[in-house]
């Protein structure tokens, strides 16, 4: 069958971005024609102002013929413009269903995946963890109360009043008893009670408090 009627075309087929491509790449020939064209049309100006006669009536029929030229290459790049403008107005609506589609593909598999993952919750055990962390919470509530209470004195604390008629029947008591009353006179008068005074390894050397000369004469006498 290929022999007799030949193989289909391998050649690709043409895309918005390749048409666009070329497209432009048309635009940009006749943008340089049209160009050229100009400059022609600037020398033939500029000599037609040095001419009389019939050079003058020449260098006009050939800035003419320019004129006409460059006014085709001008309709036919508006032409392509248009084509172009066409072109990408389609490859942005392509694009945008590209990206809908894409959109809508991903909401579908997220939707597939949410599906899966709703199956794997289960309220009641949700329900059971919450109350299990409610009774925790008042558990821990009530030991760190009970860490927090004070630590009373068994029968309260001593009422002031009472101390101080204490306070005054004792010292009535220590002036009624002679003995006791004596003791605190004689310290008073005899300097420091027996029971004050420093002991005997405590107390001043007298030695110390003699003259450097009886304290000389003494170690000569033991050196002797």
């Amino acid at each position: 069958m290929n022999r007799l009627f030949g193989s289909g075309s391998k050649t690709p087929k043409p895309t918005l971005d390749s048409a666009s491509s070329s497209l432009e790449k048309r635009i940009g020939e006749l943008d340089v024609q049209i160009q050229a064209k100009n400059i022609r049309l600037r020398e033939h100006h500029e000599a037609t102002k040095r001419m009389r006669g019939p050079a003058l009536a020449r260098r006009r029929e050939e800035a003419l013929r320019v004129l006409a030229s460059r006014k085709r290459l001008e309709e036919q790049r508006s032409r392509l413009e248009q084509q172009l403008e066409g072109m990408q107005g389609a490859q942005l609506m392509q694009d945008n269903l590209a990206g809908t589609v894409a959109t809508v593909e991903a909401m579908r598999q997220a939707n597939k995946t949410l599906k899966k993952q709703f199956k794997q919750v289960d309220l009641d055990r949700i329900e059971r963890v919450q109350d299990e962390m409610r009774d925790l919470q008042a558990v821990s509530d009530e030991i760190q109360e009970t860490l927090a209470m004070g630590y009373e004195i068994p029968g309260g604390e001593p009422d002031e009043a009472e101390l101080d008629e204490e306070l005054a029947a004792l010292g009535d008591e220590l002036y009624a008893d002679p003995g006791l009353l004596g003791e605190m006179e004689g310290a008073g008068a005899g300097g420091l009670a027996d029971s004050d005074r420093l002991p005997d390894f405590l107390q001043e050397d007298p030695s110390f408090n003699e003259p450097a000369s009886a304290s000389a004469g003494k170690v000569q006498e033991v050196a002797r």
